[in-house]
């Protein structure tokens, strides 16, 4: 009898294992088109893998062709519960004409060879930089990692997101391609013509986006390890009090 309570003991620390370390990464699939020829330069958005641990978040934005020097993305996130206290404006604080009208609580914006964390409250402060943690230009992916406090997070948050492409230079454009939509985005005037400087790209109300219906949702989560001390502690209080009934 304690043979095979202890094999189902050994049994439910293994599966508790697993599930933790595959509880703290998420991918998301995009359609990997974007407007114009922008999908040559990498605006195309395939999918996008969201990690994090106990201080920092990871993004990997993958794209369906190598990505051009001059490929601007943003990475919009709308915390559960504080969309109310963030941007409404369409036009990102580095100029591209891209926002959420329902709000933006914070951004990563990327550069040539890496990406910059941003918070808003009542006006965007920039609060770390730095470069890629592997890929960028050439590569179909990019990887950047921040501090959770740099974006204004904290394990147990819950934030809604969407991740656009566009082009720095010239200024003033919208969007090319997004991760929340079911292909190329329309902008607001419907023209599906990013370049005109007339026109915004909201993820919130564009036709062919998705961000509404919840698809890009990530929680963050404790670390595996973490995951794994909690349950382990837990099933061996469990197993101590049918052990000592036995």
């Amino acid at each position: 009898m304690k043979l095979s309570q202890g094999l189902g003991f050994l049994s439910a620390v293994g599966l508790l294992s697993i599930a933790a370390l595959s509880a703290s990464a998420a991918t998301y699939t995009g359609p990997g088109v974007a407007n114009g020829s922008a999908v040559n330069d990498g605006g195309g958005i395939s999918s996008v893998v969201v990690t994090n641990d106990t201080s920092s978040i990871t993004f990997t934005i993958n794209s369906s062709q190598p990505m051009a020097s001059y490929i601007f993305y943003t990475v919009e996130l709308q915390i559960v519960g504080q969309a109310g206290n963030g941007s409404t404006s369409l036009v990102n604080p580095w100029g591209e004409q891209i926002g959420i009208s329902s709000g933006v609580n914070s951004l990563i914006n990327t550069y040539g060879s890496g990406a910059s964390a941003l918070t808003y409250n009542s006006g965007w402060t920039q609060n770390a930089s730095g470069s890629y943690a592997a890929g960028g230009t050439g590569s179909n992916f990019a990887t950047m990692t921040f501090a959770l406090s740099s974006l204004g997070l904290n394990i147990g948050d819950s934030f809604h997101f969407d991740v656009v492409s566009s082009y720095a230079n010239p200024g003033g454009q919208a969007g090319y391609g997004a991760l929340a939509s079911t292909g190329y985005p329309a902008e607001t005037d419907n023209s599906y013509q990013p370049w005109l400087g007339s026109n915004y790209y909201d993820s919130a109300t564009d036709v062919t986006s998705t961000f509404n219906a919840g698809g890009t949702l990530y929680t963050v989560v404790p670390e595996p390890s973490t995951l794994i001390l909690v349950g382990l502690g837990g099933l061996l209080l469990a197993y101590r009090r049918l052990f000592r009934r036995v």
